[in-house]
């Protein structure tokens, strides 16, 4: 069986607790509860904004899609949502789309690009029905002055599937507000098989995928792998830093990092010879940036080596972005 009770209280936990840090960090700015448009099948073109889905069915979510009529489907489906930019009311904040539980895989796309996934599709089948659904909405993404659409991509292998359950909705972090420069969204990825030193890193763009952060990376199709991986983003740093000492904040990270911005090392957690016998997963990244390790009114490399022991791994919980050093005293204090 796909739930057994003691699964069922663990989950029910992580929610209360989920729930909680919720309420601690995040306000809510609209909340998408209620009808969806809904398809049963698998075309990649319904991810387009302009797609005409006024022949689809209506689905409410959060709910199995069993309880909507469905009853005994497996396989793919889509929902489809749209709302006005008008509703976000600030251009200068960060957003994130809010999804709750999917069963069993999703792909999300906002007005057509790709902003997050949970587990693995088939042939490379990984459930994530357990995951909370978190994806930044990239700023460049949004019309602020019209119609957006969501699309979300799903596939359930068995029992019951969908949007099942939880706070759905576009949310902005109060914590992210000090932030310079965000850096939630998609990141590349790559399992670091060929070594683990700076030198070692791929250099054939296939090896790379696109993955979220903050987001474990065993939610994410890489179930049960312990082991190093890299992150890799590009950054804009602004003109208007030039000659500012910022800080890079990186969240939590499962367990160990190694930092570098533009190929220079700016950061570690790695402290001692022997700090695996250390404990960091729940320790916040804060690495400082001097003036001469980045560009401004360029594009900035940043490269994480993540390891990870045992467990969950990866970058998997935010604040993540750059913050100016005369903000950061401010920002951890209210923390």
């Amino acid at each position: 069986m796909k739930r057994h009770f003691l699964i069922g209280m663990i989950v029910s936990a992580l929610v209360f607790i989920e729930s909680s840090a919720l309420a601690n960090n995040w306000e809510k700015i609209l909340s998408l509860r209620g009808t969806w448009k809904f398809s049963i099948g698998d075309q990649r073109r319904w991810a387009e904004p302009g797609y005409d889905d006024r022949s689809w069915e209506s689905i409410y979510a959060p709910s199995k899609w069993e309880d909507e009529g469905f009853h005994g489907y497996d396989g793919y489906a889509w929902y489809r949502k749209s709302f006005n930019g008008d509703d976000l009311n600030n251009t200068d904040w960060s957003y994130s789309l809010f999804l709750g539980y999917i069963d069993d895989v999703d792909e999300v796309y906002f007005n057509g690009h790709l902003i997050g996934y949970s587990g693995a599709f088939p042939p490379n089948y990984v459930s994530a029905y357990n995951a909370n659904r978190q994806y930044h909405i990239p700023n460049e993404f949004i019309n602020f002055n019209g119609k957006n659409v969501i699309a979300v991509r799903v596939y359930d292998s068995q029992i019951e599937g969908g949007i099942v359950k939880g706070d759905i909705g576009i949310f902005v972090n109060r914590k992210d507000k000090e932030l310079s420069i965000n850096l939630r969204g998609m990141w590349d990825f790559c399992l670091a098989k060929g070594g683990s030193n700076y030198s070692d890193l791929p250099k054939d763009e296939k090896s790379w995928v696109k993955i979220s952060v903050p987001k474990s990376w065993e939610d994410q199709g890489y179930k049960h792998y312990d082991g190093t991986a890299w992150y890799r983003k590009q950054v804009y740093i602004p003109q208007d830093l030039q000659g500012e000492q910022l800080v890079l904040i990186l969240g939590k990270i499962d367990d160990f990092d190694d930092v570098y911005l533009n190929g220079k090392k700016v950061g570690t957690s790695k402290l001692t010879s022997d700090y695996r016998h250390h404990t960091a997963y729940d320790k916040l990244r804060t690495y400082f940036i001097p003036p001469d390790a980045f560009k401004a009114g360029q594009m900035n490399t940043i490269i994480v080596l993540v390891e990870d022991t045992g467990g969950y791994g990866g970058i998997y919980e935010g604040p993540v972005g750059i913050i100016k050093q005369s903000q950061f005293t401010k920002f951890l204090r209210w923390r």
